[in-house]
């Protein structure tokens, strides 16, 4: 009886011990989804603290190990596992898969049959092997016969339909890994992990409303599943929602323990994206001040300081991204910088900056009319004007005709009359319906003949009288020019009637214009101006 009473003791002590040993590994799974990995770590690791003989405790924190990343660590704890009870099928498992994972594929395969061979209706083991196989391509098929296997012992254990749809998604048969999945799903109603996974076949087939429905399934089972809060901020980063990519982010910063690399990187894009600039940067400045800050985040923390009015601390950080080792200047890099300075007023600095962004992408129309605008209005630079202007019209698909303008007056004040000649009758093609034009291809031509005695002017004024008469209030200053000259020259020529009607004209748009006045009292004036003989 006592033999008895005390193998029932131990029974019910072992009993106690495994399920304790299962809460654990739970728990543990449970930290995990919810992207506490260091803590589920720490509580397997306690557990075989609590349970030293329980060696396959040590099979489920290798699992955590890998999953953080530390393969060098799985293995010392498939390896201590298997050391405790090396008729733990679980642990021999684990030390195939690191056998696989270094491409060690028949000696993984020994380990496996070995795990096999000792728990061939053990689903856990079953479980264990086909999880290790599925990241081999070669050994996926005898994942999946030991997953059909399992399912066949119990068709209601939700982690063999998970795997199973592991196993399909990696097949690319996204139809049956959606119903492997929602299986899984079904069995385990409170577990988020096969609608996050159903979310992410529907994301990679750009199915984003589907995608978004899955992952909001996910939270809706588990609201601390951490990970299908990091895609949904993905997600909506996608859909341009910044709001909503900010929010769900967050949520994961808060729930994880185990942040990526640039987890906290995207969380000061998806500000900036949401336009909190202030908060953005607060977030950017975080990162910049670590020593291995990339180059990106600068450029986008330039940026969001730019977006928020700080335009200084906005040009200092632009620097250190351009002098970033990491930083391979773009043309937009330069045009950015170009914009910064010209709006703090730095205009002859930004000007060397548009100049290096056209050097590496030409085709910047906007870039281009900027640099000319600022060379000829505002620097009066007419060398550089024209530079620019030749440099656009070769650059450029299809010139435009303001380039040719700008050009031929550019041209025309460093007095080379036949180079502005040229580009004004360019102009002409391009616009031959509008005065202006026309009206300054006179006057450079009115200055090679400054006496009027070729009147090279003369047919481009008269195609300016031409376009501008029937619209005199649109183009008085053309007409009046167009006048002037026209009076002149038939004054020079002594044809007084002729000339005179031209001056009335002027005054007529112009009352008070004194040399019209002038030239009308002059030829009224019977001494003032020779007449051509009357024909006899």
């Amino acid at each position: 009886m006592k033999k008895y009473l005390f193998s029932l003791g131990w029974m019910v002590v072992m009993s106690l011990h495994c399920y304790s040993q299962d809460a654990e590994i739970k728990n543990a799974q449970l930290l995990i989804d919810h992207g506490k990995i260091k803590s589920g770590i720490d509580m397997l690791q306690k557990a075989t603290a609590t349970y030293p003989e329980a060696a396959q405790l040590y099979y489920y924190l290798g699992q955590a190990q890998l999953l953080a990343g530390n393969q060098q660590a799985a293995s010392a704890s498939f390896d201590k596992g298997f050391g405790i009870n090396p008729k733990e099928a679980l642990n021999i498992a684990g030390q195939g898969q690191i056998l696989l994972l270094a491409k060690k594929n028949a000696e993984a395969k020994v380990h496996f049959d070995q795990a096999l061979k000792m728990g061939k209706k053990n689903i856990a083991v079953l479980q264990a092997i086909a999880r290790a196989e599925l990241s081999d391509k070669l050994m996926r098929k005898d994942a999946f016969t030991l997953l059909e296997k399992a399912k066949g012992i119990n068709a209601d254990n939700a982690h063999t339909h998970q795997l199973l749809g592991e196993y399909y998604a990696l097949e690319n048969n996204g139809g049956s890994a959606v119903s492997a999945y929602e299986r899984a799903g079904e069995i385990d109603p409170k577990n988020g992990t096969p609608w996050y996974n159903i979310g992410l076949i529907y994301q990679r087939a750009k199915l984003i409303p589907m995608s978004e429905e899955n992952l909001k399934k996910a939270i809706k089972a588990d609201p601390e599943y951490a990970l299908a809060h990091k895609e949904l901020g993905e997600l909506y980063y996608l859909k341009k929602d910044g709001a909503n990519a900010v929010k769900h982010h967050k949520i994961y910063l808060d729930l994880t323990d185990s942040p990526e690399k640039d987890d906290m990187f995207k969380y000061a894009f998806y500000l900036f994206l949401a336009k909190d600039y202030t908060q953005a940067n607060a977030e950017f400045k975080k990162l910049s001040d670590q020593p291995d800050v990339t180059s990106t985040t600068l450029k986008f923390y330039a940026q969001s300081l730019l977006k928020s009015g700080d335009l200084a601390e906005s040009e200092k950080i632009f620097e250190r991204y351009l002098n970033h080792s990491d930083t391979k200047p773009t043309a937009d890099d330069y045009q950015n910088l170009g914009q910064l300075k010209e709006k703090q007023g730095k205009l002859a600095e930004a000007a060397v900056d548009y100049e290096k962004s056209l050097s590496l992408d030409p085709t910047q129309n906007d870039v281009f009319n900027t640099l000319i605008d600022y060379y000829f209005q505002k620097e009066r630079n007419y060398s550089k004007a024209a530079q620019t202007c030749r440099w656009a019209i070769k650059s450029r698909k299809r010139p435009f005709s303001n380039d040719f303008f700008t050009l031929g007056r550019s041209n025309y004040f460093l007095h080379k009359y036949p180079q502005a000649d040229s580009a004004f009758a360019k102009f002409i093609e391009h616009q031959p319906n509008i005065a202006i034009g026309y009206t300054w291809a006179a006057r450079s031509k009115s200055v090679q003949d400054s006496l009027l005695t070729e009147g090279l002017a003369k047919p481009y004024y008269e195609k300016v009288i031409q376009i501008a008469e029937p619209d005199p209030d649109k183009y008085k200053h053309d007409l009046i020019s167009a006048y002037q000259y026209m009076g002149s020259y038939f004054l020079i020529k002594q044809d007084n009637k002729t000339a005179k009607g031209y001056f009335e004209k002027v005054l007529a748009l112009n009352p008070e214009d004194e040399k019209a006045k002038e030239a009308i009292k002059l030829i009224n004036t019977p001494t003032g101006v020779p007449h051509k003989p009357k024909k006899k």
